[in-house]
């Protein structure tokens, strides 16, 4: 099973350069709305070649724009919320350059920072402004950084800066927190790409691996009217640490929610 993984997601890849990336380039710049769908497919095509099922409880908030604020576990934190929906997403300049992810990155409109470069914040959140106020849903990871996904880090107040601006104006997009979580449907598993690691072998074993589910929570959305970023941040960290409170937790009869059996399909 996993060679046919690769070969699936080799060749899914070589389809995408040679037929998706002109298209989605074109509608992208034509303001066409097949953009979307192109998007969410590829993403949902790529999710199910790794071996990773996604499951969203909740839903984002009715009114548009949605500024949704996640925690972040892995590289596939972006391919699973974007099989969901057409996000526009932030991240770091280097993303740009990776393997697959960088292709998927800029398939998605993402937006680019340069880590460290204070001159570079402002041109950020305005093109994040931008991004909201011409109608999308923008997707921040708000640690900085990935993690174990054992605990949610520290959400950095800077991230809410658009927020700040918006609000300023008389402008109140939706703050929609979102909580991921990996699992073997058992129990937690670590999906993350971090450290020595390079990124073939480590795709590789998520192939092996398989059938991980990705478990995404939509939490109610928090309002945003009267409060500084600072307030933001600590509000959306602790309703994402909530959410993964309630999947570690334990369901109506007792059973810890990881440990639910799912019914075999065979």
């Amino acid at each position: 099973m996993p060679y046919l993984r690769a070969l699936a997601f080799a060749l899914t890849l070589a389809g995408a350069f040679v037929f998706l990336v002109p298209l989605q380039l074109l509608a992208r710049r034509r303001g066409w709305p097949i953009q979307h769908a192109i998007q969410t497919r590829f993403c949902r095509a790529i999710c199910a070649i790794i071996g990773i099922r996604v499951e969203a409880q909740g839903a984002l908030p009715s009114d548009a724009p949605r500024f949704v604020v996640a925690n972040h576990v892995s590289w596939t934190d972006i391919i699973a919320l974007a099989s969901l929906s057409p996000f526009v997403f932030l991240a770091k300049r280097e993303v740009a350059n990776w393997p697959v992810l960088g292709l998927l990155a800029r398939l998605q409109g993402t937006v680019f920072v340069e880590r460290g470069a204070r001159q570079d914040v402002a041109r950020v959140n305005d093109s994040l402004v931008d991004v909201m106020r011409a109608g999308g849903d923008l997707v921040v990871f708000p640690e900085g950084t990935s993690s174990d996904g054992a605990d949610v880090l520290p959400f950095r107040s800077a991230h809410f800066a658009p927020l700040e601006a918006m609000a300023a104006r008389g402008e109140t997009p939706a703050l929609a927190p979102v909580a991921i979580a990996y699992s073997d449907g058992a129990r937690r598993i670590d999906v993350g790409w971090y450290g020595d690691m390079t990124f073939l072998p480590h795709l590789w074993s998520l192939m092996k691996r398989g059938r991980a589910q990705c478990q995404i929570i939509f939490g109610a959305p928090i309002e945003t009217k009267g409060k500084d970023r600072k307030a933001l941040a600590a509000e959306a960290r602790l309703s994402v640490r909530e959410s993964l409170a309630l999947l570690d937790g334990a369901d109506g009869d007792g059973a810890p929610s990881w440990r639910r059996e799912k019914p075999s399909s065979s």
